[in-house]
């Protein structure tokens, strides 16, 4: 269940980053072209993906730091097979 967990947050964190990207270039276009509509619309999408970003990246952070504490205490306990 946890690495079903782990593909989807890698899956959302790279559509947003694409989102964040593209949102970032539209927005740059759109104000060097003087379309405040467009660049407006691309500066929204932008943050929109950095907010969603900073989201799964902090769940992603969460769930590495538990993996890394069950980890320390599979070793203290010797239990080497679980770590």
């Amino acid at each position: 269940m946890a690495l079903k967990g782990a593909a989807l947050d890698t899956a959302a964190i790279s559509t947003a980053n694409t989102t964040m990207a593209t949102g970032g270039f539209t927005g740059l276009a759109g104000f060097l072209l003087s379309i405040n509509w467009l660049g407006l619309i691309g500066a929204t999408v932008a943050v929109i993906g950095l907010a969603a970003n900073i989201y799964f990246q902090v769940r992603r952070d969460k769930r590495e730091h538990l993996e890394h504490l069950e980890r320390l205490e599979a070793l203290r306990s010797g239990n080497e097979e679980e770590a």
